[in-house]
């Protein structure tokens, strides 16, 4: 019965973060502590992030910007170069 219970409230909980990821802009800009935050990833990781020539980061603006659907696309594909 109590796994029962656990096993639904991980499914609600599933749903709610996919209803909340989708009411997020695509387009809306993030900084580099921004995207720290948000995805739980290490600052140090986020800088080298920023630094690679295949984020498409806006460099034109301080602090660096980028766009959370290029930060998801990004964080989707394997990157071994950055473990180094």
């Amino acid at each position: 019965m109590e796994e029962k219970l656990l096993k639904e409230q991980q499914r609600t909980n599933e749903l709610l973060e996919k209803l909340i990821n989708q009411n997020r802009n695509p387009n809306e800009l993030l900084t580099a502590n921004q995207v720290h935050k948000e995805f739980r990833i290490g600052i140090n990781m986020v800088q080298k992030m920023f630094r690679d020539p295949e984020l498409p980061v806006q460099r034109y603006t301080i602090p660096f910007k980028v766009t959370r659907k290029a930060i998801e696309d990004y964080v989707n594909v394997r990157h071994d170069y950055l473990c180094e």
